[in-house]
């Protein structure tokens, strides 16, 4: 159950943050944000997708945990290189 909320919660807020950097590179234009938008939109996915995967496809925890960490590692490494492109 806490779990279940945890990851409702990751899913609204970090829909926002992605709707925010979506919606900043409507309006700039900027790759960089486009990037951190992106960059988000795989840390979010990847805990939800966890979730997914062990309630409702009885994958077993560990797998759905790996599946989160490779997802979350990706948008972070997306996130870093949006920030350094953004600074040069």
């Amino acid at each position: 159950m806490y779990l279940d909320l945890a990851q409702a919660l990751i899913l609204v807020f970090g829909g926002v943050v992605v709707y925010y950097a979506g919606r900043s590179f409507g309006k700039t234009k900027s790759q960089a944000m486009f990037l951190l938008a992106v960059g988000f939109a795989f840390v979010t996915l990847g805990a939800v997708t966890a979730g997914v995967l062990y309630n409702i496809a009885s994958v077993n925890l560990s797998t759905a945990i790996t599946v989160q960490a490779y997802s979350q590692a990706i948008g972070f490494f997306v996130i870093v290189y949006s920030l350094a492109k953004a600074k040069g």
